[in-house]
């Protein structure tokens, strides 16, 4: 009963834990925009500050002082968010851009007003802006091949049974055996000396592992042919 509850808390944990690898930790902002001509002007940066943080996303300005999770966090968690005004006739139109450790961009969304005054007119444009704006999951592709601590002769081989596969190793042995969830990027795993929880992490698999005759927890990762 004591492995059944303990492979249940597994689960649940690293299920959080597998979904916070792929978000976006934080973002950066600037406190004046280019089109601006002062800092933070109709209030405008400490505003996109406030909604980006309602999104879920830590923020900071460019310039502030960082918490240490920042200090620490990998450079791909973090994201740039700008804000640039687009051409328009009588209307204030405001666009979002959101790009990535590459300098690409990852989602963009547009707002608009027709207000007469300014102050109001981009308080409402922002708004509407950020009411659009989706931060998407990090993609496979912003993991880096050099990240993948073991090689291709490491790795395992899934073959399909009916409960989900079993992982061989280059010598045709059972190393594991993965049972499906409800999850294509996670599978409850086992073998004689424990359980655990695997999941997709980039280009790689994470395997967070009870050992059952040690009590021990372990973090693995692996490279899987499916």
């Amino acid at each position: 009963m004591r492995k059944v509850i303990l492979l249940l808390v597994f689960i649940l944990s690293f299920a959080v834990k597998a979904q916070d690898g792929n978000s976006y930790k934080f973002v950066t902002l600037p406190t004046k925009f280019d089109f601006m001509k002062e800092q933070n002007q109709y209030n405008l940066n400490e505003l996109s500050k406030f909604l980006t943080n309602k999104k879920g996303v830590i923020t900071f300005f460019e310039n502030e002082e960082k918490s240490i999770d920042y200090n620490l966090a990998d450079t791909c968690d973090i994201l740039k968010l700008n804000i640039t005004r687009e051409n328009a006739f009588l209307v204030i139109k405001l666009k979002i851009t959101l790009t990535d450790c590459k300098g690409e961009v990852i989602s963009e969304s547009v707002g608009s007003s027709r207000e007469k005054e300014f102050k109001t007119a981009y308080n409402y444009a922002i708004r509407e802006a950020f009411d659009k704006l989706v931060i998407p999951q990090k993609s496979i592709a912003d993991a880096s091949v050099s990240e993948i601590s073991t090689t291709l002769d490491d790795s395992l081989i899934a073959q399909k049974t009916e409960t989900g596969y079993k992982l061989l190793d280059n010598q045709n042995s059972e190393k594991y055996i993965l049972y499906t969830t409800s999850r294509n990027d996670m599978f409850i795993i086992s073998n004689k000396n424990g359980n655990g929880v695997l999941y997709k992490n980039g280009l790689t698999w994470t395997l967070e592992y009870f050992d059952n005759q040690t009590s021990e927890t372990s973090t693995t990762t692996l490279i899987i042919k499916f």
